[in-house]
């Protein structure tokens, strides 16, 4: 129960799928196989600094970008410490909007609760 998101119920779940013999055989057959049950680098959460500048926030792009891809980005926002989410809602904290921003900036501003910022503005945040 210290993983994130994991409470009582599904802990239970978890013991009682990995206590029946058929399941373990399934992924040592699976593991038989080629299959790789052991976690890689690639796998493992990344380790953001307390102090990163978006930490715990949530961030979503729209519109065109000028000066970085969508995946360079997102990839800027998490290093910072965001979660990139893919849609406007009341869990959104920050829109940046590059050009030709469309429904989704209309929707964040509507919701009142949303930073919006310019690309630039998110690269001076983010260094």
């Amino acid at each position: 129960m210290d993983i994130k998101d994991v409470g009582p119920k599904v802990a239970a779940n978890v013991i009682e799928y990995f206590s029946q013999p058929t399941n373990i055989e399934m992924l040592k057959e699976l593991e038989s196989l080629g299959v790789n049950l052991k976690q890689t680098e690639a796998d493992r959460p990344k380790i953001i600094d307390a102090n990163a500048p978006l930490i715990g926030k949530t961030i979503l792009f729209t519109g065109s970008l000028q000066t970085m891809s969508r995946k360079q980005a997102q990839a800027k926002a998490e290093a910072a410490g965001a979660k990139n989410i893919s849609a406007v809602s009341s869990n959104l904290n920050i829109l940046v909007a590059g050009e030709k921003a469309g429904s989704k900036l209309k929707k964040a501003m509507a919701l009142e609760t949303v930073q919006v910022l310019t690309e630039e503005e998110f690269l001076e945040i983010v260094g």
